[in-house]
């Protein structure tokens, strides 16, 4: 069978059992009103066949490292020649009317097939890569490379032919941008259709997230092992082994492993409070991302615990700032909110209320309709 290919979304994250959250939501979406089809890299090493788990599908299949620290990136640069080379060649046999690139690290190639073959592109930022990976202020190598690749993703974002990213704050980073930008935020879908939840025993605390450095779990079990009535509940990938290992052992902490959305949702409705910290000294973008936790938090109605987003936070009062490294800030916030049911209860209706109005991704696909109208018409 032969059919016109409208759109192809390129992603080179890793590719467990689905793409992220992120991606999940712009794949729906799109597929709504247009033909789409998704390549993918599938650094796992699952098995071949997983092409044929979705239709729609088409995964570049070599096992590579992740490049979540400093040097794990260096490494993961000497695989992504192949995957550019995979990438422009289906995109060739495909021949898109449009591209959505996701980050710098699928861009190369889709910005080469835009200009030989006069398509459109779409620049699709998650992470700025320089602020998400490269310490800024460490040595005169670290900064070069900082300096090299803020260059490249702002050369990309000025010649593509629109340019989204997850926030306004972020979209100012940029010196020069193209004159058509967009900001979809990391917006929930409206999973809740009955807010009652199953209330557990005492008052649990849940960070969702990976098992990493800079994620505040450094600190958050010295702050939860001596709270009563207090249950901290982690779920995530692990990418710390020995960070987990000293979360091991102490009793109002639980690890739930690795979980898809739909459990990982019901933990969400099921306990009193969502936290989400970052080091902003390992990862400067968090400065400018929402991520996530922050809108499933609004949308589950309950309080959130940060220490970043603070202007929606702050125009919401979804919940409470905190400091990163403030270890009696965090502990007091977790103590207030434990103590104060009625407080929690307000927090929660907020963010539940700026989340129907203002904050959910039936808005964000909205935009995202425009953009891919107007292109997809000229």
């Amino acid at each position: 069978m032969v059919f016109l290919i409208e759109i192809v979304l390129v992603k080179s994250d890793p590719i467990m059992n689905l793409p992220s959250m992120r991606d999940q939501k712009i794949i729906r979406s799109l597929r709504k009103k247009y033909s789409l089809l998704v390549l993918g890299w599938n650094r796992e090493g699952t098995p071949k066949d997983w092409d044929n788990y979705q239709s729609g599908f088409k995964l570049f299949s070599l096992k590579a490292p992740y490049g979540t620290a400093q040097y794990g990136a260096l490494r993961l640069l000497a695989y992504f020649p192949f995957f550019w080379a995979w990438t422009f060649v289906k995109l060739c046999l495909y021949s898109p009317r449009c591209v959505h690139a996701c980050d710098l690290g699928t861009v190369g190639p889709c910005y080469l097939y835009k200009i030989l073959f006069r398509r459109k592109l779409v620049f699709d930022v998650f992470d700025r890569y320089a602020m998400a990976y490269i310490p800024a202020n460490r040595n005169i190598f670290f900064k070069t490379l900082y300096s090299l690749v803020n260059w490249l993703e702002e050369n990309f974002a000025r010649r593509s032919d629109v340019l989204i990213n997850v926030s306004d704050e972020m979209l100012q980073t940029y010196g020069k941008r193209p004159k058509n930008c967009s900001t979809i935020m990391n917006c929930s879908e409206d999973h809740i259709i009955n807010l009652s939840r199953a209330k557990s025993d005492g008052f649990r605390l849940l960070f969702t997230g990976h098992i990493r450095a800079g994620r505040g779990l450094e600190i958050l079990p010295d702050i939860v092992k001596d709270l009563k009535d207090t249950e901290l509940i982690i779920t995530g990938r692990v990418e710390d082994k020995k960070l987990l290992k000293k979360i091991d052992g102490i009793s109002n902490i639980v690890y739930k492993g690795f979980l898809e959305q739909d459990k990982v949702l019901q933990l969400e409705t099921s306990s009193d409070v969502m936290i989400a910290l970052y080091d902003l000294n390992l990862q400067t973008q968090n400065k400018f991302v929402m991520g996530n936790k922050l809108f499933e938090a609004m949308m589950c109605g309950i309080p959130i615990i940060t220490n970043v987003a603070h202007e929606i936070v702050n125009e919401t009062r979804c919940g409470i700032i905190v400091e990163y490294d403030n270890k009696e800030q965090i502990k007091e916030a977790i103590i207030t909110l434990r103590d104060s049911p009625e407080l929690r209860k307000r927090l929660g209706t907020n963010g539940r209320s700026a989340f129907l109005k203002k904050y959910n991704w039936n808005i964000m696909e909205q935009k995202l309709f425009k953009i891919y109208d107007d292109l997809l018409n000229k």
